[in-house]
């Protein structure tokens, strides 16, 4: 597989996980990622805001890559995740030269948010909001 379809797959698959399993928890009487104002620190994995509810989390990678150069009927040069066994059949003829490597980076992610936590959190901003526009017009 691609290095790039790789992290692709990765990271629709943690957000899908994620928005899937938020109804079955829910039901459990929990919520998985639920919205709040202020993330903690603490863990290291989270990273920003996109807004007051919607926190940014990093998505660590270490991966082992191949870099490889194939010479013959059908030649490409690509980085790939690195496989230990790889199968096929085929009428291809070539000469291949690979290096294994690994590299490790981080991608930002906003997960979905609990819609039933950010509507309630959001019900608690407006009433306390409208009471200190009241509280601050009786002064």
């Amino acid at each position: 597989m691609k290095l790039n379809e790789f992290v692709k797959e990765t990271l629709v698959q943690i957000a899908r996980g994620v928005h899937d399993a938020q109804q079955d928890v829910r039901a459990l009487g929990g919520m998985v990622n639920p919205a709040t104002l202020s993330a903690s620190q603490s863990s290291g994995s989270y990273f920003a805001s996109v807004d007051s509810m919607h926190h940014v989390f990093l998505v660590d990678f270490d991966v082992a890559v191949e870099v490889s150069e194939t010479t013959g009927t059908n030649a490409e040069a690509g980085l790939s995740v690195a496989t230990f066994a790889k199968l096929g059949a085929g009428g291809k003829s070539s000469n291949a030269n690979s290096t294994s490597n690994r590299i490790a980076f981080k991608v930002p992610l906003a997960l979905p948010i609990d819609k039933d936590s950010q509507t309630k959190l959001q019900g608690e901003i407006d009433r306390t909001n409208a009471a200190l526009r009241n509280h601050g017009s009786q002064w």
